[in-house]
């Protein structure tokens, strides 16, 4: 790690996530100019958990360490509105993963994978090829209890979720593919109710392997490119 210099008035800062004194610029890592391959490779956001954090058995995140995990929109309903939605149509879509918000996409692809549950309520969980990504979600019926015509293998899907990453499934699930990422980054939304810096943005190089509950932890990541 770079030694710590001071800021340009002399000032030091200190990291609140890892307790260590660093300048401005080191704190602002989304600054950093990307070199080599890592600026040619796609970069998203998503969400790791407080409960996948506890799953994976709180490991020290670090800038540059690698990350294989399944992105996962959630459940989605059969509407568009202001709610995370998904639609399903015969004709082909565009890959699209773009995104719109912190750990928020508007999604679009073909569906590669679908497991359907039938009861007095349909369920699906789905796989959208997006391109260089792929997203698994689950997809909630109309009212009548069934689902879309068509949510199945070979139609196209398209909507907008937020993006968790599954890295350690607490459930067996039939369907999901994984996707390999060098983390880049991290953003910590501080939300302890006692927290002085309650509700702003700490940015950090690394993440400590300490539990968080209330706080809301986002990953930078680089998506390896197939053979990388």
């Amino acid at each position: 790690m770079n030694p710590t210099l001071p800021g340009p008035n002399g000032e030091r800062n200190t990291d609140r996530m890892t307790g260590q004194n660093g300048t401005q610029e080191e704190l602002q890592i989304e600054s950093r100019p990307f070199t080599g391959k890592m600026r040619e490779l796609p970069q998203i956001e998503l969400e790791l958990s407080a409960e996948q954090f506890a799953l994976m058995g709180f490991p020290r995140l670090q800038q540059g360490l690698p990350l294989t995990a399944v992105l996962d929109g959630g459940v989605l309903l059969p509407e568009p509105g202001p709610d995370p939605w998904y639609a399903v149509q015969k004709e082909p879509l565009s890959p699209c993963f773009t995104q719109i918000g912190p750990a928020l996409y508007a999604f679009a692809g073909q569906i590669v994978e679908a497991d359907i549950q039938y009861g007095s309520s349909q369920m699906a969980v789905i796989v959208v090829d997006c391109g260089f990504v792929t997203l698994r979600v689950a997809c909630a019926p109309n009212e009548d209890g069934v689902l879309p015509e068509g949510t199945w293998e070979t139609r196209y899907a398209a909507g907008f979720a937020p993006v968790q990453a599954i890295v350690e499934e607490s459930f067996s699930s039939p369907v999901g593919r994984t996707v390999d990422l060098s983390m880049w980054g991290f953003r910590r939304l501080l939300l302890s109710p006692n927290d002085s810096a309650f509700g702003t943005w700490h940015p950090s190089s690394e993440i400590p392997p300490a539990p968080f509950t209330c706080d809301r932890l986002l990953i930078q990541a680089r998506v390896h490119r197939q053979g990388i």
